[in-house]
């Protein structure tokens, strides 16, 4: 899905923005810097070896680019890679999935739930999953984000971004989606569950390699961001609620995130988060 009129610049997406317990580290490229932060809620989880405690998973990344545009070389994401601790389950199949024909065109968030309603993976309650945007570095226009769960060949999740594309009035209230008919602009990004790459440590790597349905050892890989995003993404800020659980039996007690930013002049900007558990 296109958005026209304007430059593509991407972002570096997903993600939340978690005060306390959270530690980033980092190297960035001259490209651009990144950010990335990870929350789990609640911290207390089950004893070690008992199993899994369902809960809300946040993870927030940011952007800001040397020379931001999509045609300027490292000026925009290409891809960005999400690596999650092998402690974090996901049920692929724990709501019902929704065909991206169905997100496709410029369509409210009103229409984007009243067709697939039943396959957010998102909160439906506040703190809200939202988006920023810059266009041509002239200024910022905010934005709200649905996540659905996808149903596609693989495991997929579909990222439903509406945003309000005006320098009068860039904001947008993005509570009530079902009946929120605001903003002007809609991307739809795929990211595409699968296993981690190796190697990437024991944190990440479970022996089910990210098996259906209930998967460990996952990375949600959203790749040719810039063919899709003609708007450039450059916070994403993403609360998952439903299909989620972890465990906290590593040591030290932590869960942990690597994400993996390639910008499209084909440098790569690795960063890292940990929240811990008890």
């Amino acid at each position: 899905m296109r958005m026209k009129r304007f430059k593509r610049r991407s972002a570096a997406i997903l993600a939340v923005a978690v005060a306390g317990a959270v530690a980033v580290a980092g190297v960035a490229l001259a490209s651009g810097e990144s950010t990335v932060t990870m929350n789990f809620t609640p911290s207390a989880l089950p004893p070690p070896g008992t199993g899994y405690g369902s809960g809300k998973l946040n993870v927030h990344t940011h952007t800001t680019y040397t020379n931001p545009g999509n045609v300027n070389p490292g000026g925009a994401t290409e891809r960005a890679q999400l690596y999650f601790d092998d402690d974090i389950r996901i049920n692929t199949n724990a709501v019902p999935k929704c065909q991206t024909s169905q997100l496709s065109g410029n369509i409210t968030m009103k229409t984007a739930m009243a067709r697939c309603g039943a396959s957010r993976i998102s909160t439906s309650a506040a703190p809200l999953s939202t988006a920023q945007a810059s266009v041509n570095g002239a200024f910022n226009i905010n934005g709200c984000v649905i996540i659905f769960n996808g149903a596609g060949t693989n495991a997929e999740i579909l990222l439903f971004t509406r945003v309000n594309v005006s320098q009068a009035n860039p904001n947008i209230t993005c509570a009530n989606a079902g009946s929120n008919e605001q903003g002007n602009t809609s991307i739809l990004l795929k990211g595409d569950l699968k296993a981690n790459p190796s190697p990437q440590g024991a944190d990440f790597a479970d022996p089910d390699n990210c098996s259906a349905p209930i998967r460990n050892g996952c990375q949600l890989d959203v790749n040719n961001i810039t063919d899709t995003a003609d708007l450039p993404l450059t916070d994403f800020n993403a609360f998952v609620a439903k299909s989620i659980a972890a465990r906290c039996d590593d040591t030290p007690k932590a869960l942990n995130l690597k994400v993996k930013f390639t910008y499209n002049d084909g440098t790569v900007d690795n960063r890292s988060a940990t929240k811990a558990c008890t």
